[in-house]
């Protein structure tokens, strides 16, 4: 008689035993550890299980629309930055992407900043909340406190109580209280600037009229970061160096994507480090004279600029500019108001530092901060980063360093010898560095006469 061998039937008996065996092994071990191992061992298992299902949660179970709630707070409200691109969100017009999608993830993300993309055109985005969550978290205990309430309490509805928004109610929202918020963009206070926040403000909940919610929201913003209001304030459609702004959701401001930080370009060509200095330069130069209002940058460093694809520079970190009225200067006419004012050279023993002095910037005309912290703290030999070279502008051909003078000439913009030095060079750095990324000829030209000479 034919017998037929089961090997399938034999593989799984087999394949049974030596499981069994390895069990019996494993609980044998197990009986033999230390009751401390023990202990170590079942604790790591619970935490490896926890861990596990947590993730399953997020990636299987999570409720979109509780995803997006509990990344923009929008239940804090109007303790926040407003409304207008809610709809966005909710109805999935913007897609976050990469480790933004999960919001697990949220703990090792300490800048609160998201990337994105809008439908249907792809364009990318930013979403950023412009604190961590620890920062938020204390804001809204300080607040509930202030109002005498537990410090968990419902700050949307105890904001209205609290001792520094009350005032409003009989006093409207004025310069002083922005001023008391110790945000840098109110450092110089003025009705102008503030008829500017309500002409150019976006987040209304009716169109011409200024609620109570409105101010609040104002004040919010200042109070943890004004970028939110000055990316609207000043907007890029009118030519300011910032990025797009394109709404609020909740506790998220929702700005374009303006490309990579500048620290991405250190090791570029000498070429297209020159193109990026001259806008580096040119915003220094717009920032300081386009308009009846100054705004002077205050920390300057290579995590606050991006460049896109075209070597265009945007400012992108704007809580540390301080906006000056020159209008209110003219009219209040201060002490040695329509005197230049000389930045100081900051030399802090070799390292990056900035020194300003925001009263000096309130009450002058005219100040030559800007090309100061674009000088010192990128572009020369002095500005020093941990782990980059020594200035954006390091290994200059021999063309820059002679024919234009540049080593000189940025020497003299962060460090000047002589009173007014940054205002004599700075239109000359300029000129030097678009002829320098254009890769002009025209040293070469002087170089054959002299050797025909």
């Amino acid at each position: 008689m034919y017998q037929v061998r089961n090997r399938k039937s034999e593989d799984f008996k087999s394949g049974m035993n030596r499981l069994e065996n390895v069990m019996g092994d494993s609980v044998l071990k197990m009986k033999m550890m230390p009751s401390r191992a023990k202990a170590i061992f079942f604790l790591s298992a619970v935490l490896s299980l926890a861990f596990y299902l947590y993730l399953a949660h997020w990636f299987f179970m999570s409720d979109p629309q509780s995803e997006i709630d509990s990344l923009l707070n929008v239940d804090k409200c109007p303790a926040c930055y407003g409304g207008s691109a809610c709809g966005m969100f909710y109805y999935k017009q913007i897609e976050l992407s990469g480790m933004s999608k999960f919001r697990y993830l949220d703990i090792i993300n300490g800048k609160n900043v998201h990337h994105g993309t809008m439908k249907p055109d792809g364009r990318e985005i930013i979403v950023k909340k412009l604190a961590s969550d620890t920062q938020l978290r204390e804001m809204d205990e300080t607040l509930c406190l202030e109002a005498k309430r537990p410090a968990d309490c419902d700050i949307a509805r105890v904001i209205m109580r609290t001792d520094r928004v009350l005032p409003f109610l009989t006093e409207g929202l004025s310069p002083k209280h922005l001023k008391n918020t110790g945000a840098f963009m109110f450092n110089c206070p003025s009705y102008r600037l503030l008829d500017r926040v309500w002409t150019y403000f976006k987040e209304y909940k009716k169109k011409h009229e200024i609620f109570m919610s409105d101010k609040v929201q104002v004040f919010y913003m200042a109070t943890i970061n004004p970028e939110a209001l000055l990316v609207q304030v000043f907007p890029k459609s009118e030519g300011w160096p910032f990025p797009e702004y394109l709404g609020s959701c909740g506790r998220g401001i929702v700005v374009e994507n303006a490309g990579q930080p500048l620290s991405q370009f250190v090791d570029m060509s000498f070429q297209i480090r020159a193109g990026i200095a001259y806008e580096l330069m040119k915003i220094a130069d717009k920032l300081t004279t386009k308009s009846d209002f100054a705004l002077y940058i205050t920390d300057a460093n290579y995590d606050n600029f991006a460049v896109d694809e075209s070597g265009k520079v945007t400012v992108i970190d704007l809580e540390n500019i301080i906006v000056v009225d020159k209008l209110g200067i003219e009219a209040r006419k201060p002490q040695g108001f329509d005197e230049p004012h000389e930045a100081l050279f900051s030399d802090c023993e070799g390292k990056n530092c900035l020194l300003f002095e925001a009263d000096e910037l309130c009450n002058r005309l005219n100040s030559d901060h800007n090309y100061n912290a674009i000088c010192r703290n990128l572009l020369s030999s002095y500005a020093v980063e941990r782990g980059m070279p020594r200035g954006f502008l390091h290994s200059m051909p021999e063309e820059a360093r002679d024919y234009w003078d540049l080593e000189h000439l940025l020497e003299e913009c962060a460090n000047p010898k002589q009173p007014g030095g940054r205002w004599k060079v700075k239109d000359k750095l300029i000129k030097a560095l678009a002829a320098l990324k254009d890769l002009s000829q025209e040293h070469m030209k002087v170089i054959r006469d002299r050797e025909e000479e």
